[in-house]
């Protein structure tokens, strides 16, 4: 599991440009209660949420790569 000095060496070393995506994928964390999400979409977070829970994860690469595509 992270823990904050972790996550923050993690933000520490992104590369500047990447700075701005991360800004907003944080942002949406911090939203996520005022989100209106769909059914679908909820059932994808609550998929994700059991999977973490379980030891799954992706990593900061991963999700970047990810984000590129939406």
């Amino acid at each position: 599991m992270i823990d904050r000095k972790k996550l923050h060496r993690l933000v520490d070393e992104l590369p500047e440009e990447k700075l701005p995506r991360m800004d907003e994928f944080l942002r949406h964390l911090f939203d996520e209660e005022e989100l209106e999400l769909n059914d679908e979409t909820k059932k994808e977070v609550d998929e994700a949420r059991k999977r973490v829970k379980n030891g799954g994860y992706v990593t900061l690469n991963e999700l970047l790569e990810e984000s590129r595509d939406v």
